[in-house]
C-alpha cells in the first residue's frame, strides 16, 4: 500500500512539473481589417481618386516583419494588376496603419483588390516557445482582406 502512495505522489509530481511547462492561453495571431470598412469604394469613376487604409495588429509575441502586396483580380480570380506593396516590422501589441490611394484613367470591369499581408516570425523566439511548444500545421502565414469595385 505504502509502494502505490509512493507511486501517485511521484507521478503527480512529474504531471505537475510538465505542466508547468505548457504555455497557458496563448493563441498568437495577428489582426488585418479595412479602417472604415463601410466607406470602402465599390462603384468608381474613371480619373477619380479613391482612398482606404487597412491595419495590422500584431499579437504574435514577438517581432514580426510583415510584407504586403495589394493586387487586383478580375471576377474568374485572375490577377490584372499590382497597386502597391511594403514592409515593416512590429513589435507584440504594436500596429501600423498603411494608406493606398488609387485612380484608374482606364476603364474596369467588376474587380476585386485583395490585400494581403505575410508573417516572417523568423526574428525571434518568445519565452512560450522555448516551453512544451509545438507548431499547429493549420496556423497562417498570411492573411488576406478584400473588397468588390466596378466602375459607374
Amino acid at each position: 500500500m505504502k509502494a502505490v502512495v509512493i507511486a501517485g505522489v511521484v507521478l503527480l509530481a512529474i504531471f505537475l512539473v510538465v505542466l508547468a511547462f505548457i504555455p497557458l492561453g496563448i493563441e498568437p495571431l495577428t489582426e488585418v481589417y479595412f479602417e472604415n470598412h463601410t466607406e470602402l469604394p465599390s462603384v468608381i469613376e474613371l480619373d477619380e481618386t479613391y482612398n482606404y487604409s487597412f491595419t495590422v495588429h500584431n499579437l504574435e509575441y514577438q517581432r514580426t516583419r510583415y510584407t504586403y502586396t495589394i493586387d487586383m483580380y478580375d471576377e474568374q480570380g485572375n490577377w490584372t494588376d499590382s497597386l502597391d506593396s511594403g514592409e515593416f516590422v512590429l513589435a507584440h501589441d504594436e500596429s501600423v496603419r498603411v494608406d493606398n490611394v488609387f485612380n484608374f484613367g482606364y476603364p474596369i470591369n467588376r474587380t476585386k483588390i485583395v490585400v494581403n499581408v505575410s508573417k516572417d516570425l523568423s526574428l525571434e523566439t518568445p519565452k512560450f516557445k522555448e516551453k512544451l511548444w509545438w507548431p499547429d500545421p493549420n496556423y497562417p502565414m498570411s492573411v488576406d482582406i478584400h473588397f468588390w469595385i466596378e466602375e459607374a
